[in-house]
C-alpha cells in the first residue's frame, strides 16, 4: 500500500530541534514533505509503539491516513502507508491500537471508518483487510483491553463509548453503548477496570466485568481542573496518571489505595505550566513521559518530592499563540531504553534515555566509582543520588589532558566520543571548584 512517487523527508540528528533539551538524546526523526498542512501547519497526530515478532514498530496518524514503521538498529524504517476513508487536511485526529496481529484505527473527522489492518505481513507491509463505518462513523479514541478481547471506542459519533468483542479479531461484534457519561474522550483500560476521562465531567473508574457496567470510584470535582483528557495506569496497578487538555493545568497522580476514594496525591508540570498544556503521557513507575503541547518531550521522576523534571527535548520551537501545537503522542520501549514521540508539525522522533536504569533503581543504593560506567553504546550509568540541576561532568585521560567536558549533566549523558583502549579519569562537580565524585574507568580492546 505505498503510494506511488511518495516522497519522504528524513531528518537525522537534527540539530534545529536541539535548542531545549536536557538528558534525551535524539537518534532520528522522520517527516513527509509531501503531505498538505492544516491550520496552524497541522499534519500528523498520534503515534502507537507496538512489539511483532519480536520487533519494534509504530503506527502514526496524519491527516491522510495512518503511516507504518519499523525501528532498525535505533533508526526510524519507513514500511507502509494506509489512506484513511476521509483524507482532508481538518482530519486532525487519527488514534491506532493493537490486538494480536491487528491494527484497528480511527480518525475523528469526516465519513470516516474503522479500519483493521492485517500485521502477519511486517516488516514488509501492512495490508488493510476491513474499511467499514457499520459500527461508527467517527471515534476520538480506541483502547483495547488484550485480557478480555474487548475495544474500547471512545467519542464516536452515536454514542459516548462503544464496547466490542474482539474474539473473532476481523469482526468486531457491539457489546454495548456506555451511558454512563456524556461524552468520553479517552480511557484506559486493564481486566475489564476502565479509568474513563469524561471532559469536563471529570474521571469516572467502571469495572466493565459484567452485563451492567458498575461505578467503582470518581473525581467529578479536584483541584487544578480542567478538561479530562487522558491518562495512563502503571503496569503494578498502584498508580494512576491523567491529564487536563487546558492551558494552565498540571498532570496528575493517583495512588490507588482505595479507588473508591480516589485522591490526587501529586500535580507537578513544567516551569512555564501556566501557559502550557500537558497531552499524551506515558506512566512507569518512577517515571512519566509526557508529549507536552508547545513543549516537546518531557520526563518526569516520581520518586522526589516534590516530582521534579528529569528530561526535556523541544521539538516545537515557534512562540506562538496557539497553545496546542508541536507534541502529541509519546510511546517507550523501557526494555530498549527507546521513546517515540509524535509532533503535529514535524512527524515523528526517536529517542533515547536510561529509562530501565532509573526504573531498577529505588534511590538507596549507589554506584561503585572505581569500576567502568560506559557501556557499550557509550551511555553514562545514571547516579540518581546527585540530585543537581547543574552539574559539571569531564573525562580526562590518565595522563591529566582533559579530553571531554559537559555542563549542566544530571543523572546521564550521551558521550559524544569514541574512546580509545586505555584508562580514564572522570570527575563530577557541582560548580567549578566543588569536586562531588571522580573514578577511574578502562576502556578496553
Amino acid at each position: 500500500m505505498k503510494p506511488a512517487g511518495i516522497v519522504i523527508g528524513l531528518l537525522i540528528f537534527s540539530l534545529s530541534f536541539a535548542q531545549d533539551m536536557k538528558n534525551i538524546l535524539l537518534l532520528d526523526h522522520w517527516t513527509d514533505t509531501t503531505l498538505l498542512t492544516g491550520p496552524e501547519d497541522v499534519i500528523f497526530n498520534e503515534v502507537t509503539g507496538f512489539e511483532f515478532n519480536g520487533d519494534h514498530y509504530a503506527a502514526m496518524g496524519s491527516n491522510n491516513g495512518t503511516h507504518i514503521f519499523q525501528i532498525v538498529y535505533e533508526k526510524i524504517v519507513y514500511i507502509d502507508f494506509v489512506p484513511g476513508k476521509f483524507q482532508n487536511v481538518v482530519a486532525e485526529n487519527r488514534d491506532c491500537a493493537v490486538y494480536k496481529n491487528y491494527l484497528y484505527a480511527v480518525c475523528d473527522e469526516g465519513l470516516s471508518s474503522l479500519q483493521i489492518m492485517d500485521l502477519s505481513f511486517l516488516p514488509d507491509s501492512v495490508s488493510l483487510i476491513y474499511d467499514s463505518n457499520t459500527l461508527f462513523t467517527t471515534a476520538h479514541t480506541l483502547c483495547i483491553d488484550t485480557l478480555n478481547a474487548k475495544m474500547y471506542a471512545c467519542g464516536t459519533n452515536s454514542s459516548a463509548m462503544k464496547i466490542f468483542d474482539l474474539t473473532n479479531p476481523e469482526n468486531p461484534v457491539l457489546l454495548s453503548d456506555f451511558t454512563g457519561a456524556a461524552y468520553v474522550h479517552d480511557c484506559h483500560v486493564v481486566n475489564d477496570t476502565a479509568f474513563l476521562n469524561c471532559g469536563f465531567e471529570g474521571l469516572k473508574v467502571y469495572n466493565f466485568s459484567g452485563p451492567v457496567p458498575v461505578l467503582l470510584g470518581m473525581l467529578d470535582f479536584y483541584a487544578n481542573q480542567g478538561y479530562n483528557h487522558s491518562g495512563y495506569l502503571a503496569t503494578s496497578r498502584k498508580q494512576y496518571a491523567f491529564t487536563d487538555e487546558t492551558e494552565g493545568t498540571k498532570i496528575k497522580l493517583c495512588y490507588l489505595d482505595n479507588i473508591a476514594d480516589i485522591k490526587i496525591d501529586a500535580e507537578f508540570g513544567t516551569s512555564d505550566f501556566a501557559n502550557k498544556i500537558p497531552h499524551e503521557i506515558v506512566l512507569l513507575e518512577n517515571l512519566l513521559f509526557c508529549a507536552y503541547y508547545n513543549e516537546g518531550l518531557r520526563i518526569f521522576d516520581l520518586t522526589t518530592s516534590p516530582v521534579s523534571q528529569i528530561g526535556s527535548y523541544d521539538t516545537f520551537l515557534p512562540d506562538t499563540d496557539f497553545k496546542m501545537n508541536g507534541a502529541w503522542g509519546v510511546h517507550v520501549f523501557k526494555e530498549d531504553n527507546l521513546i517515540l514521540l509524535s509532533d503535529r508539525q514535524s512527524g515523528l522522533f526517536l529517542f533515547k534515555f536510561p529509562i530501565k536504569e532509573l526504573e531498577g533503581n529505588d534511590g538507596s543504593s549507589t554506584f561503585i566509582t572505581n569500576t567502568p560506567f560506559i557501556d557499550g553504546d557509550r551511555l553514562l550509568i545514571p547516579k540518581p543520588y546527585l540530585k543537581s540541576d547543574n552539574l559539571y561532568f569531564s573525562i580526562s585521560t590518565i595522563s591529566g589532558a582533559r579530553i571531554y567536558e559537559q555542563e549542566n549533566y544530571l543523572n546521564w549523558v550521551e558521550i559524544p566520543l569514541n574512546l580509545a583502549s586505555g584508562t580514564y579519569i572522570y570527575a563530577i562537580f557541582a560548580d567549578e571548584k566543588t569536586l562531588l565524585e571522580s573514578g577511574k574507568f578502562i576502556i578496553g580492546n
